[in-house]
């Protein structure tokens, strides 16, 4: 029983380490983008205020999540300033949530 427990928290730690990099990698790709790409920004709460403190247009949003593009350089960095959890490629999110409303 200990050699079962001991492998799914193996598997659990290397998931953990396996998702941490991708949303890093996927939030320092944010910063790459060039201006006027649209992003999605994770700000549970208050994705709003936080995407009118950056300066950035509004696409979609709701209470969490919110979709803005902005045609000045470094937005991606006024975005976490302004209290972002994380922000990434906008058409990432789109395609997740198209896939998963087809099922």
């Amino acid at each position: 029983m200990s050699m079962i427990i001991d492998r799914l928290l193996r598997f659990a730690a290397g998931a953990v380490i396996v998702l941490a990099a991708w949303t890093a990698i996927l939030a320092g790709l944010a910063f790459a983008m060039p201006p006027g790409t649209p992003l999605a920004v994770f700000a549970p709460g208050h994705a709003l205020e936080t995407v009118a403190q950056a300066h950035g247009s509004f696409e979609a949003f709701g209470q969490s999540i919110a979709v803005t593009r902005s045609p000045e350089a470094g937005f991606a960095g006024r975005l976490y300033g302004a209290g972002a959890l994380l922000v990434i490629d906008a058409r990432i999110v789109m395609s997740c949530r198209e896939l998963f409303a087809k099922t």
